[in-house]
């Protein structure tokens, strides 16, 4: 349930949203409450901090008296959910403690230590650094004894580069990244986020050709080497169409695979539609149902192949030729690109990313040091030597003046050395213990008065209580109704069925003229849904029939026939006909039989509005088949199959549509309609359940206030 509610609990009202965002000084007095229910008062302050954010989060600006009703709405079930206990109950107290450890956490480190970090980063993020690296490996808990034959032995390798031993050669017989064998330890291009933060600083602090000092990181000991440098080519979004390779693919397997996307990329040079191909074609389960889209991303995000050639592609909407990956064959379509931005505009973002980042909890010290300076942290040495010249101290050990001691001082508050001892760890030393003491409470110093010092930390916290119990009670009252009440939910249905009908829907084929001296024979589709491909032909063997006309294949080239044969045929030489038929055309299927008086057969090859037809008539400039939902103004209602409508096309070229199939609206039934009907119902209840509320509770709004909002908003 706790992941689930992180992620939804941010959208049960709209002005929960980032971490920290510092709300604009409001010029209004805030004596008098802009709204109360009840009893219950809540000022300009806390409604203009949720009316910012939701408009930062919107990009645009919401009318006020429009965002005061749902703010309204949102005070009234909270205030609701504490009328039932839920804000006192064990389960929901845990669930809270457990946001609020973790929304304080970008606050505790001093904002001094977090813009350097913050600049640092945006330094680095201006340039990518191909490197490689040799790896021993070693536990970050690893006893003394293993850590230093670990470093004896990354040791003993650096010797060896520096007497002048093959870096590569190096890392395949000594690293133990298991991808060294083949690579020469290579890790290719990255910037600042993608590698822990010693590797990347070690990276940065090494010149182009050199090799890093030894470092530590939480995979063991490495050594870098910096094979180049260059300015960040930003980041990319891309949309893709992949076949993969099967599962222990064979040499064949590879070719066909590649034979695959190639055929999808003759479509695309022949301006089919990418979003319409990716759905159909692609075998990225997860992106196929998007058009292909892919996450932004930068350098070292991709297989080095396909990443030189995302970033080669210019234009949005450029589309690239087939390119090669370790997990298939991909054509890659370029979205948008983008540059690093500047400080300014990255800055929020980058603080949280380095809050989160290994870097922050590195920079310990510093914070700490900067925390004492900024609240006058002192300590009294006279009791630090006391504490020191005992080597296991206890309050036994004192006299009772030397436990009321101060040890030391944060801001007014003292703490006294019997505070110390009775946290003191024996196991440890009293150097060691003396300074988590002051690390302890210097960052406990720093929590209790955060509210203090970081003014909209007041209103993160309080969003955070309020959107936990708008959960609970929205769970309660409207979202387990629905899934428990299935007979209100059909009576629900039963009385709302004609809100639950599907579209009528018809399907075209459209065909685009550059010549129209042909177009009478497409006017009147075999079956109502085949076009000519060749006259009618007497037949002597199928296959000179089929040299009539030409097929590629990047065209899914399914051939329909359509047969005149003599009454008395027989049965034999129907078998042969029909052999022959199948052994010449690969996909085909036999639309139209007619039987005449005449010795002779006749067959014609018939197509679909597609591709296929369009290759095989010079006069036609495009083809296709689509089915097309009705709206209340289409211009295509009313129209019955068999019906054709010829017009301009915006090319200037004569168009022919033509009614092949209609699908009237038909009523939903309840389990088709559900998805729907779940959502109206849902806002069904919660408009129920408000109006109950607005009754039970007295909203009275400060109209002055209000105005004065607004005159703010205006300026």
């Amino acid at each position: 349930m706790r992941n689930f509610k992180s992620l939804i609990i941010p959208f049960l009202f709209i002005f929960i949203s980032s971490c920290k965002t510092t709300p604009k000084t409001s010029t209004i007095e805030v004596k008098k409450p802009l709204f109360t229910i009840d009893t219950v008062e809540v000022y300009s302050d806390e409604f203009l901090y949720a009316y910012e954010k939701s408009n930062k989060n919107k990009g645009e600006i919401e009318p006020v008296e429009q965002y005061l009703d749902l703010y309204i709405d949102f005070q009234l079930k909270v205030l609701e959910a504490k009328a039932e206990g839920i804000d006192t109950t064990e389960a929901y107290l845990n669930e809270l403690n457990g946001y609020l450890e973790e929304i304080k956490k970008p606050y505790l480190v001093s904002e001094k230590v977090n813009n350097k970090l913050v600049e640092e980063t945006y330094n680095r993020l201006q340039q990518e650094i191909n490197a490689s690296h040799i790896l021993i490996r070693l536990d970050k808990d690893a006893n003394p004894q293993d850590t230093l034959k670990a470093y004896q032995k990354i040791s003993a390798v650096k010797r060896k580069i520096e007497s002048g031993e093959s870096f590569e050669a190096l890392a395949r017989e000594y690293s133990e990244d298991p991808s060294a064998k083949s690579n020469n330890g290579l890790l290719g291009w990255f910037t600042a986020f993608q590698m822990v933060y010693p590797f990347e600083s070690a990276a940065y602090q090494t010149e182009i050709g050199e090799v890093s000092p030894i470092i530590r990181t939480q995979f063991g000991y490495h050594i870098i080497k910096v094979n180049d440098k260059r300015e960040t080519m930003g980041r990319i979004k891309v949309a893709h169409i992949m076949k993969r390779f099967p599962p222990q693919a064979s040499a064949e397997d590879s070719l066909n695979t590649e034979k695959a996307i190639r055929a999808v990329y003759e479509k695309l040079k022949n301006d089919a539609n990418w979003f319409i191909l990716a759905t159909k074609e692609s075998e990225d389960l997860s992106t196929k149902d998007n058009g292909g889209s892919l996450p932004w991303f930068g350098a070292g995000r991709l297989p080095a192949a396909m990443e030189t050639v995302a970033f080669e592609l210019e234009e949005k909407g450029d589309i690239s030729e087939p390119v090669l990956s370790p997990y298939g064959w991909h054509i890659l379509k370029l979205e948008d690109k983008r540059g690093v931005g500047s400080l300014e505009s990255m800055k929020e973002s980058l603080s949280m990313r380095v809050q989160r980042d290994q870097r922050s909890q590195l920079k310990e010290d510093e914070v700490i040091r900067k925390l004492k300076e900024e609240n006058q942290f002192n300590k009294n040495d006279e009791a630090y030597s006391l504490l020191k010249s005992v080597k296991k101290p206890s309050i036994k050990t004192f006299k009772k003046k030397e436990l009321e001691m101060n040890l030391f001082t944060i801001s007014e508050k003292e703490y006294s050395v019997r505070e110390f001892l009775e946290q003191f760890d024996t196991t440890k030393t009293v150097k060691v213990e003396l300074e988590n003491f002051e690390k302890s409470e210097l960052l406990q110093y720093e929590e209790v008065n955060l509210e203090i010092k970081y003014p909209e930390y007041k209103f993160l916290r309080q969003e955070y209580k309020d959107g936990l119990l708008l959960f609970e009670i929205m769970n309660q009252k409207v979202w387990s109704k629905i899934g428990q009440d299935s007979i209100a939910l059909q009576n629900f249905y039963d009385k709302n069925r004609s809100n639950y009908k599907t579209s009528g829907k018809i399907k075209i084929a459209s065909i685009i003229f550059s010549d129209t001296s042909s177009i009478k024979p497409f006017k009147n589709p075999i079956k109502g849904a085949y076009f000519p491909l060749t006259p009618q032909l007497e037949y002597n063997t199928s296959k000179k029939i089929a040299e009539k006309i030409q097929t590629a294949d990047s065209i899914d080239a399914k051939v329909f026939i359509s047969l005149k044969l003599p009454q008395n045929i027989s049965q034999n030489d129907s078998l042969k006909l029909f052999e022959d038929l199948n052994n010449t055309f690969n996909n085909m299927e036999v639309v139209n039989l007619i039987y005449s008086d005449e010795n002779k057969i006749y067959l014609q090859l018939l197509s679909e509005a597609n591709d296929f037809l369009t290759l095989n008539n010079d006069n036609i400039e495009s083809a296709s088949t689509e089915i097309i939902e009705l709206t209340e103004n289409s211009k295509w209602n009313n129209k019955s199959e068999g019906e054709y409508i010829k017009s301009v096309a915006k090319s200037g070229m004569i168009e022919l549509n033509y009614i092949l199939k209609s699908y009237p609206a038909r009523q939903e039934s309840f389990e088709d309609a559900r998805p729907e009907l779940m959502e109206d119902y849902q806002k069904h209840l919660e408009k129920e359940w408000l109006n109950e509320l607005k009754q039970k509770y007295k909203v009275v709004v400060n109209k002055n206030i209000l105005n004065k909002i607004n005159s703010q908003i205006e300026e």
